[in-house]
């Protein structure tokens, strides 16, 4: 990159892969722990609402997290291309790149947002929500009116962890997440808006938290990274760059999306809606305690991505085993602590009258759980290791796997078991799973690595 001058965060990208690692992972995990905190209160606020609202945030959570998949499918998307750009040290593509993604975060925004609002009433019908689907339908309204919020927002943040900017995209999340902290009791009990008051008070924080960004870009203009809009309008090639990983990217979150689906529906047939919100409520608290994992798997994508651009598959591996050994060691840790915290950890979700039959319930789907949770890191880092080598099918392959493995044998113990059962088994499986995974993930790093071995690095 003799002919452009790089910032720090872009010299900390292409640098030591340990501490490249380390300083994109360390702003990201604080910026996921804020964010799942905001996730935590949340439900907590729902669940004053009741069961019913609770367990309606449950029946949520897939479509929630199909939205959230096709958005960061692009953004994912988009990161590696970028960063595989910066490491090859082209500029020019990764701008052309990024702005092209900018267009087709919108145009997809628009014609998801459309599709969703005719599709999500009998969507919600047909997996089950029928008792609480007046609850679903007051959040799903607003979620898709407003839906481009989440768009942009993760497209944002993720082109600034391309060029290793992760203290940006820290406060862009951070931001929206103690804005929403803020609006969520005003707008769901002050205005009495209720589940829609907790939709609307996430699409304006996700709004509000963006405005950063549009200054950095726009206004200061003080990244690596170019963005301009509409310029060019439409690249094929660009396009084909995001979408070899995007798109199976936000198959991924799918895939995951529909696994709970069929959990939701086999726990709803052994013990009805009870069981779904005690599964939704457990994984809530999972979803806090995998943040490390998470933070150091999306630091993986733009570092290893660069290295990859650069030819360097030596860094690639060092700055991969070095994450897992993190991960590890995190999970480890944390899954200790909350074994010991499990009773208190279920007061969040019970500390209404018609909620506190299930604490206990709840603490011990929490402690089974625990026994899982040092191998959750497999499967998150690999899937970020793929799509940082431009391998999206094989991402998306191994995230199918990851979590459709346990559904086969836990509809059948759904019938026969009794919901202990169910627990046991699904920490089973998701010991088996990732534990797989790293392991195809592991050879074919090292068989990417040899058949590079004789294409010198590039120098940037």
């Amino acid at each position: 990159m003799a002919d452009e001058a790089v910032t720090k965060d872009v010299e900390t990208l292409l640098g030591a892969p340990k501490r490249a690692i380390r300083k994109m992972a360390m702003p990201l995990i604080m910026a996921m722990f804020c964010s799942s905190i905001n996730g935590l209160v949340n439900a907590a606020w729902i669940s004053g609402l009741g069961l019913d609202a609770l367990a309606a945030m449950a029946y949520l959570f897939p479509l929630f997290f199909i939205t959230v998949g096709i958005s960061n499918g692009i953004s994912v998307g988009a990161s590696a291309a970028i960063a595989r750009y910066i490491g090859a040290g082209d500029k020019n593509n990764a701008e052309r790149t990024a702005s092209v993604a900018f267009t087709l975060t919108v145009i997809t925004a628009i014609v998801f947002s459309v599709i969703m609002i005719f599709v999500a009433r009998p969507l919600m019908l047909a997996i089950g929500a029928t008792d609480v689907i007046d609850y679903c339908m007051q959040y799903i309204n607003v979620m898709f009116v407003f839906a481009i919020a989440f768009f942009i927002n993760a497209l944002m943040s993720s082109i600034l962890r391309s060029e290793g900017s992760a203290k940006r995209s820290m406060i862009i999340m951070i931001f929206g997440s103690l804005l929403n902290l803020i609006l969520d009791p005003i707008f769901i009990y002050g205005f009495g808006w209720g589940m829609a008051g907790a939709a609307l008070a996430t699409a304006v924080a996700l709004t509000v938290a963006t405005l950063p960004a549009i200054y950095w870009f726009f206004v200061r203009k003080d990244t690596y990274i170019r963005l301009r809009i509409g310029k060019p309008h439409f690249d094929l090639a660009a396009s084909k760059d995001i979408y070899r990983v995007g798109i199976p990217a936000s198959f991924e979150f799918m895939a995951i999306s529909i696994a709970v689906i069929m959990m939701n529906v086999i726990l709803n047939n052994n013990s009805g809606d009870t069981a779904v919100a005690i599964y939704s409520a457990g994984w809530r608290i999972f979803n806090l305690i995998m943040i490390p994992c998470i933070g150091i798997g999306a630091a993986i994508v733009p570092v290893c991505a660069a290295a990859h651009g650069g030819k360097d598959y030596q860094k690639v591996k060092a700055a991969f085993f070095y994450s897992a050994k993190l991960a590890v060691i995190t999970m480890l840790i944390l899954a200790v602590a909350l074994f010991i915290l499990a009773d208190i950890a279920a007061v969040i979700f019970t500390y209404s009258d018609d909620m506190a039959g299930l604490h206990d319930d709840i603490s011990l789907f929490i402690r089974i759980s625990c026994s899982f949770l040092p191998f959750l890191g497999f499967g998150i880092l690999s899937s970020s290791l793929f799509q940082s080598l431009g391998m999206g099918t094989r991402s998306l392959a191994s995230t199918v796997f990851r979590n459709f493995v346990l559904i086969p044998v836990a509809f059948v113990v759904g019938i026969s078991g009794t919901l202990v059962d169910i627990w046991w088994y699904v920490a089973a499986m998701e010991i088996i799973g990732p534990t797989v995974v790293i392991i195809w993930c592991i050879l074919v790093l090292n068989k990417v690595a040899k058949r590079s071995a004789a294409q010198p690095p590039v120098t940037t």
